[in-house]
């Protein structure tokens, strides 16, 4: 497996990856959403992870300037891939590259029930739940990471 740095020729496959994880853990009304993220608000840190020749995830990381946080953003897994250790290897990558550029700030990531154990068990601490925060059935999760001993 190789980690590379998102260009627009992944598009159409990141948006395959989303399709795929429908509508359990995206709902369908956020796929506008993803492609306009792809197509508009990448800076420079997102990703796809390649596997015998094929993009099997992606996912970036960010920082909110508004509130000096940093965090990941829009990390999926193919659902055919799920329980590989290809989202653990993208989510460990990525936390490595927020501690690179971003030291000293609190890590972020919004995530859903279904994937809220995933992110306990990298260190993030669930601070807000919102019911049905994303979409009806997929509650939203606000999670975050002190490394640093501040208080969250």
């Amino acid at each position: 497996m190789e980690i590379l740095k998102y260009t627009p020729l992944f598009r159409e496959k990141c948006i395959a990856l989303f399709e795929s994880n429908m509508p359990r853990f995206f709902a369908p009304e956020e796929l506008p959403l993803f492609i306009d993220f792809l197509d508009n608000d990448i800076e420079d840190n997102y990703y796809v992870v390649e596997k015998n020749a094929e993009i099997v995830a992606c996912g970036g990381i960010f920082l909110d300037r508004e509130t000096d946080e940093a965090g990941l953003s829009w990390g999926m897994v193919h659902i055919a891939e799920h329980k590989n250790g290809i989202g653990k290897l993208l989510t460990v990558y990525r936390i490595n590259l927020l501690k690179e550029i971003y030291p000293g700030k609190v890590y972020k990531v919004d995530t859903s029930q279904h994937t809220e154990g995933f992110y306990l068990k990298r260190g993030f601490q669930t601070i807000a739940v919102v019911p049905d925060g994303f979409a009806k059935g997929i509650d939203k999760y606000v999670m975050k990471m002190n490394l640093v001993g501040r208080k969250i």
